[in-house]
């Protein structure tokens, strides 16, 4: 099986619809990135936070009430 780079024609250019797919493409995939990391990482972390921060405000007006 021939290698299909080899054949490619160094001083080609690559249509505009080509390259503009790829960089969507590219782009898809770092917004899916973004918004993984969103879901998996920042947000459990901001709920975590908001519940200790509840959870202290509970605590010191308790504490205030004895």
């Amino acid at each position: 099986m021939e290698n299909p780079f080899k054949t490619i024609i160094t001083n080609e250019k690559l249509p505009e619809t080509i390259k503009q797919k790829v960089l969507d493409d590219i782009a898809l995939v770092k917004l899916t990135l973004n918004v993984a990391e969103l879901v998996s990482v920042k947000y459990p972390k901001a709920i975590g936070s908001l519940f200790n921060i509840a959870k202290d405000s509970t605590k010191n007006d308790q504490n205030k009430k004895d």
